[in-house]
């Protein structure tokens, strides 16, 4: 039967077999007229045998699971928020998926992208689209710039603000994340007769909209970290007579970074978000 189901003759397999054991030094069968029975040492051989074949198929599933993505860990640093929008909508597919992502910010751009370079992090996914040495880059979606006002504030009535209606405001920026790109965002766009005026507040975002809501200014964020709500808070699009300012988004990588999942996520992005190579 054994002979068979491996397709050979019966006296292939035999043949096979003594020279195994010649090979080995050792008898792993008793050969009587009645048939053959495994030895002391032919059980202990078929065990050892058997054991390493599960050890080799194991490791061939786990290398199949990681070429697929299916099991490899892929590390985002971001300031974006995934409350809303299309980096929600990516990341809620991938971990549907069974993928393992890690996420964290621990600083702003700058902090970001070294933590790139130095390997800490797979993908960094910042304001962009713009050169980064020794980085490659992915432009991915543009979502509406948004302005947090206090829900009494008198634009807070508005469908969108225009930023000419903001030069009398004080700003609320955040010394982490975002805050200094979004600093020099506003003063490129308030009229250049104004100048802006800001408050530099050492807190994160959750705490920023809640400084927003008791009175201590305004604040600017992209539409994805408007998906949330906050005690005395309206989020407004804030823009021109166009429309909306437009924020966009871009992923950095190191092209060296050999990670499987990491390839299955852009290559993901670039199919959902119908991005543009950078």
């Amino acid at each position: 039967m054994a002979a068979r189901g491996a397709g050979l003759t019966v006296s292939t397999v035999s043949r096979r077999l003594r020279a195994l054991e010649d090979g080995l030094g050792v008898s792993l069968f008793e050969r009587r007229p009645s048939g053959v029975k495994l030895t002391e040492a032919g059980e202990r051989f078929l065990a050892d045998a058997t054991r390493l074949l599960d050890e080799v198929r194991d490791a061939a599933s786990r290398a199949r699971d990681a070429g697929s993505a299916a099991t490899g860990r892929l590390v985002i640093g971001t300031y974006f928020s995934a409350s809303t929008g299309r980096f929600r909508d990516s990341l809620v597919r991938f971990v549907r998926q069974r993928r393992r992502s890690r996420f964290g910010s621990g600083g702003g751009r700058h902090d970001l992208l070294t933590a790139v370079r130095r390997g800490n992090i797979d993908l960094a996914l910042l304001l962009g689209p713009n050169e980064e040495p020794g980085l490659d880059r992915l432009a991915l979606w543009q979502e509406a710039g948004m302005v947090a006002l206090p829900a009494d504030h008198a634009l807070a009535s508005r469908l969108m603000v225009l930023w000419s209606d903001l030069v009398a405001e004080t700003f609320s920026i955040s010394r982490r994340g975002s805050g200094p790109e979004a600093r020099e965002k506003v003063e490129a766009l308030l009229p250049s007769s104004h100048k802006a005026r800001f408050v530099e507040q050492d807190v994160g975002r959750e705490a920023m909209f809640n400084l927003v809501g008791a009175g201590l200014g305004v604040a600017v964020l992209a539409e994805s970290a408007s998906g949330a709500s906050y005690p005395g808070v309206v989020f407004r699009p804030v823009g021109n007579e166009t429309g909306p300012t437009m924020v966009e988004a871009a992923a950095y990588w190191d092209p060296k970074r050999d990670n499987p999942a990491l390839r299955r996520f852009l290559a993901q992005l670039r199919a959902t978000q119908g991005s543009r190579a950078g």
